[in-house]
């Protein structure tokens, strides 16, 4: 029996025929797939200790994440940012002015360094726009109402993603000034590349625009990686760039791609909440953590609920009637703080009971739309 347990094939079994299936099946109590994915992999780690440093687990992680991404910069109109822009940019600048002044605070507070101090405030007040956008259509909303939802999330994900760049490479002059270079570079270079697949090879390839996207974004996420950023900084920027060139098919074509896009994110990003959950350990698991987790949820939900209240007053007075769903539809921050909590983690040693704090915030405010809106009969949300 023991040698069964210790079986990289049964274990790995397991893994697929619980993660595949359960959290779907959770949806049924309101319970989004992150979420349960997450505690699978505690569980898991705290239980039956596998998947330790598990490559391939890691492998299928970094393809949920950068698909994820990916699939975020995708949704991104230009045309649409741009007819609502003055309302956008103030809200994005309002996010950016607290988020500073957060950061700060935690900087004196905590007595942190002022790029953990600002990685930790961008944890706490950025939305997961992929988290988001997938789950909006369980929630019945009308047009105009995922209008809003979708161009806040993504203006200030985009915000947030340029400050967490700054935050990861500011270490040094010559780190941020290479780093930069290396971004600039793929900018430029991605646009011909996304060219010449279109023109010379997806007209004699039948459906390999996702299959390409996918592999473009997965190496530009490791790219990014190794400079020392993180994987969704390049899969997010391929996204964007590629959202540009969905003129292609105005028509069914980029519904298409969008469509098997999402389907194959949805199988893979369980694989990264699940690792990510692999990563707690029992010191994250105390009541001063708890504790911390709500203060953090009691101080920083009003206020960004507050935020949102005030954009649509006095910027877009039109939707005000529509405040509640806007602003609490922008409440999850799974993805962004999960991710950031490993950075903090890894790179910053911060210590447990703030860590701890953030995870306990990061989780209870994804949560709270699937408690708060009555949704239409379940689809699928990660």
């Amino acid at each position: 029996m023991a040698d069964l347990a210790n079986s990289i094939e049964l274990q790995y079994l397991f893994l697929f025929s619980i993660l595949l299936i359960l959290p779907k099946a959770l949806l049924r109590f309101h319970i989004p797939v992150g979420i349960s994915s997450i505690f699978l992999g505690i569980g898991t780690a705290l239980g039956l200790g596998w998947f330790e440093n598990d490559q391939m687990l890691l492998m299928l992680s970094r393809l949920g994440i950068t698909s994820l991404f990916l699939f975020a910069g995708l949704e991104i109109e230009v045309e649409e940012l741009k007819k609502d822009g003055m309302a956008l940019g103030l809200h994005v600048l309002q996010t950016v002015a607290i988020t500073v002044a957060i950061a700060i605070a935690f900087f004196f507070i905590f007595d942190l360094s002022h790029r953990a101090a600002l990685l930790l405030a961008l944890a706490i007040m950025t939305p997961s726009t992929g988290f988001i956008l997938n789950s909006l259509k369980n929630y019945g909303f009308s047009e105009e109402q995922q209008y809003w939802i979708r161009s806040k999330a993504i203006a200030k994900e985009i915000a947030a993603i340029f400050l967490l760049f700054i935050a990861l490479q500011s270490d040094s002059w010559s780190q941020l000034g290479t780093s930069s270079g290396i971004l600039i570079s793929l900018i430029v270079f991605l646009p011909f590349l996304f060219k010449l697949f279109f023109k010379f090879v997806a007209p004699y390839a039948p459906d390999s625009e996702v299959g390409f996207l996918i592999l473009v974004a997965l190496i530009c996420g490791v790219l990014t990686k190794k400079i020392g950023t993180y994987y969704l900084v390049g899969a997010f920027i391929v996204g964007m760039l590629a959202s540009e060139f969905k003129h292609l098919g105005k028509s069914h074509k980029a519904e298409e791609i969008l469509k098997n896009l999402g389907m194959f994110f949805s199988f893979f990003i369980p694989f990264y909440f699940f690792k990510a959950g692999l990563s707690f350990t029992e010191d994250l698991f105390t009541v001063e953590g708890l504790i911390l987790g709500m203060v953090f949820l009691l101080v920083f939900i009003p206020l960004r609920i507050a935020m949102v209240f005030s954009t649509l007053k006095f910027f877009i007075n039109d939707f005000w009637k529509d405040r509640n769903e806007i602003s609490t539809s922008l409440l999850p921050t799974l993805i962004f703080g999960l991710v950031i909590a490993g950075i903090l983690k890894e790179k910053f040693n911060l210590e447990p009971r703030i860590l701890s704090g953030l995870i306990v915030y990061t989780l209870f405010s994804s949560i709270i739309p699937a408690i708060v809106f009555k949704k239409t009969p379940p689809e699928s949300f990660v």
